[in-house]
Order: C-alpha cells, then sequence, then structure tokens
C-alpha cells in the first residue's frame, strides 16, 4: 500500500476510479474518466487527485459512474449514463454533477444501477434492471428513481444484485451476484 491522501472521511471506487471526501467536505478524484465520472468538466484521466466539489458527506462509485450527497442531503450523479443511472431522466453521459434527488441519507452504486436512502427510510433506484437488480419488481430499465422500500436504513450494491438493511434488522436482497440471462431467476 502507498499513501495517496491524508484527512479522509469517506472513499469509493468503481472500475476504474476513485473518490474520496476530506474532512473539510472537499470531493477529490482520480483515474480513468472516459464518461466524465470524475465529475471535473472533464473525459481526461487523471493520474492525481483533482478537487471537484465541496460541501461533500458521502461517496459511491459505480462502474464509470459516480455519485456522492452533500451536507444539505442533495444527491449527485456524474459519468456513464447508458442505463439512467443516474437518475436525471436522460441516458446522457455526464461530466459534471447534476442533482437527482434530495432529502437523501445513502447511496449505493453497482456496475449500471444506484440506489439511495431518503431520510424517511426510503429506498430508492434507478439504472440497470435486467437481473431484477432494482427490486421494483420488473427488468425495466429505469432513467428516474422509482421507490422500492420502505423502512430501510442501510443499502449496498453489487455488479448486478442489491442488498439492503431494514430498520427492524431484516437483510433482503434482489438481482444476482452474477450477470444473468434470458433463463436466470430474478430474485
Amino acid at each position: 500500500p502507498i499513501q495517496v491522501a491524508s484527512g479522509v472521511v469517506a472513499a469509493a471506487a468503481g472500475f476504474f476510479h476513485t473518490l474520496f471526501v476530506k474532512t473539510n467536505g472537499t470531493l477529490w478524484a482520480m483515474g480513468a474518466n472516459d464518461n466524465g465520472q470524475l465529475g471535473d468538466g472533464t473525459t481526461s484521466q487523471r493520474n492525481a487527485p483533482v478537487p471537484v466539489v465541496t460541501g461533500v458527506a458521502r461517496v459511491a462509485a459505480g462502474g464509470y459512474h459516480s455519485l456522492f450527497v452533500k451536507t444539505d442531503g442533495s444527491l449527485w450523479a456524474m459519468g456513464e449514463n447508458w442505463a439512467g443511472q443516474l437518475g436525471d431522466g436522460t441516458t446522457i453521459n455526464r461530466t459534471v454533477p447534476v442533482q437527482v434527488a434530495t432529502g437523501v441519507a445513502r447511496v449505493a452504486a453497482g456496475s449500471g444501477h444506484t440506489l439511495f436512502v431518503k431520510t424517511d427510510s426510503t429506498l430508492w433506484a434507478m439504472g440497470y434492471n435486467w437481473c431484477g437488480e432494482l427490486g421494483d419488481g420488473s427488468t425495466t430499465q429505469r432513467n428516474t428513481p422509482v421507490q422500492v422500500a420502505s423502512g430501510v436504513s442501510q443499502v449496498a450494491a453489487g455488479e448486478y444484485h442489491t442488498l439492503f438493511v431494514k430498520t427492524d434488522g431484516t437483510l433482503w436482497t434482489t438481482g444476482e451476484e452474477r450477470h444473468c440471462d434470458a433463463t436466470s431467476s430474478l430474485t
């Protein structure tokens, strides 16, 4: 291991990019940026950390997209968006952060899907859904957030599956941990 930074309070890693938040709330990014996943307004690879925005509390990284929650609870997204994983209603890649939601407490990102828990404990999902990873009872791609569950305290995303913990301590899952095909089950 080599030291990259100090004063870090949160970090996340995508397929080929890394994000971290420093104690002063500054979001930093480095690595591949072909789809704008670093959020610095370019598609240039960054071999050293570059500052992106301030006022950040939490961060998540998907395959080629990134998200962060600001201290005011607003959720922002950037990078690859072919499946609507940014939740902005489009499938356009974003090289600068776009606001997606407010009142957000937690966020998680899979390969091509994104989930977040609002401060009212509702779970929301968007993006790729071929394996049922969004948990909305379908395999339909979602370009805007859809509510999936309530009473949720934590969420995690794998490549093609999702896990969430409810406030009663039960663990729930949807999707598959391997890339599904037409004969695969959804849960």
